[in-house]
């Protein structure tokens, strides 16, 4: 009785493994698929050695391995994240802008629903552009537009899936801000979605008004 209690809870225990190893594979965040991808390689090791399975183990040891070396490489990659301001007047990257936009039109429109692409009359008319780079990968795009009594309004906030970890805007709220802002300025953001406002909260904004278009949130630097 308590050898087959055993199987059955091995089996249940390998189909759990199974379900974070498929669970990782659908996430979009690198990160994120990493740390749930180690933790089915894990448990499926020790499954492994529960059914005294050698080429189970040696497998997700392998796996193991990889998804550490993989989680070093993408904390080290942290460390080195920098800032590209970008520039309207040079053509290539104004080109490059209006593409890494339109591409991820439809993704951004999810956090910020009344985005208006167009550069000339849209969100960003007007506004300074900068990418946040992951090495020497654009992940991110920030774009703000200042105003009187050290405001700025931050206009745009996004990155691209792969890399939606919160280490972008840390980076940039925390290092890079201080080349471009003053003590005592300002920032000034509104939330249309309740994931934007949750994301604004956890970079220590804090929520001022409640509008018709959106909550208000502001930051001093």
């Amino acid at each position: 009785m308590i050898e087959l209690n055993m199987r059955v809870f091995l089996e249940w225990f390998g189909i759990a493994a199974s379900l974070l190893v498929a669970l990782s594979l659908t996430m979009q965040n690198i990160k994120r698929l990493r740390i749930f991808n180690l933790i089915g390689s894990i448990a499926f090791a020790l499954y492994g050695i529960g059914i005294h399975s050698a080429s189970v183990v040696i497998l997700n040891i392998f796996t193991i391995a990889v998804n550490i070396y993989y989680l070093i490489r993408l904390s080290h990659a942290d460390k080195r994240s920098g800032i590209f301001e970008v520039s309207r007047v040079d053509p290539v990257t104004d080109v490059y802008v209006r593409r890494f936009i339109n591409f991820h039109l439809q993704d951004i429109c999810r956090f910020f629903p009344s985005f208006n692409p167009d550069l000339e009359t849209g969100t960003l008319a007007g506004a300074d552009c900068y990418f946040i780079l992951r090495e020497t990968l654009p992940v991110s795009l920030i774009a703000f537009r200042r105003g009187p009594d050290s405001e700025t309004a931050i206009l745009l906030d996004y990155a691209v899936p792969a890399f939606r970890d919160n280490e972008n805007a840390k980076f940039f709220f925390e290092s890079a801000i201080k080349e471009l802002a003053s003590d005592g300025d300002v920032f000034v953001a509104r939330a249309e979605v309740p994931a934007h406002r949750a994301y604004l909260k956890r970079l220590g904004f804090e929520e001022v008004e409640n509008t018709d278009n959106g909550v208000l949130f502001t930051k001093r630097v």
